[in-house]
């Protein structure tokens, strides 16, 4: 049986998530191993707010590659609800989650900002996208190296943490492949 996790890690339609309860706040819920859909969809169930990211993995099993997607944090799933309000225990004994992260007896939340954070990165399938800082076009300055202190255009990024950069040195256009520590984005 396949959970919502593979169809979409997030609870992020209607307007629930668009305006919370200013006293609602994050918590991790650990979860057994590899149930982290079972934890989403018993939680919803529940009526609590949660928040899985995926990221695009992919896999090889018996001479065959196949691309899917995996949670970005195994074993946890993230729960918005107002401690105070909610009957919070309950998630303990959900089927798929092992426990809150706490404290002692209370919920430890998570700080405001970060997970706000995460759900903004992701897509509409629910998988997480980081926008890379360095994009093909900028210019950047070297840090390091015989031409410290000269500016470059990046012309593409490999993914191997490299990229090839243009610079106008001895009259000319000259290709230069760099390491991405190597560069400082010029505002």
């Amino acid at each position: 049986m396949e959970s919502s996790l593979s169809q979409g890690a997030t609870d992020v339609s209607g307007s629930a998530f668009d305006r919370p309860v200013e006293s609602e706040r994050w918590f991790a819920a650990m979860t057994q191993p590899q149930r982290e859909g079972v934890a989403v969809d018993n939680l919803r169930r529940q009526g609590f707010h949660t928040f899985s990211p995926l990221e695009k993995v992919v896999r090889r099993h018996a001479r065959k590659t196949i691309a899917t997607t995996a949670p970005v944090f195994r074993g946890y799933v993230f729960v918005r609800m107002d401690p105070l309000r909610a009957r919070w225990r309950s998630i303990n004994g959900t089927l798929g989650v092992r426990s809150l992260v706490a404290n002692g007896d209370a919920p430890l939340a998570i700080k405001p900002g970060i997970i706000e954070t995460l759900v903004a990165s992701t897509n509409a399938d629910g998988i997480l996208e980081f926008i890379d800082p360095l994009q093909p076009g900028m210019i950047v300055r070297l840090r390091a190296g015989p031409f410290a202190e000269q500016l470059g255009v990046i012309e593409r990024l490999d993914g191997r943490g490299r990229l090839v950069l243009l610079m106008s040195l001895m009259g000319g256009q000259v290709r230069t492949g760099v390491s991405r520590d190597m560069v400082l984005k010029v505002a």
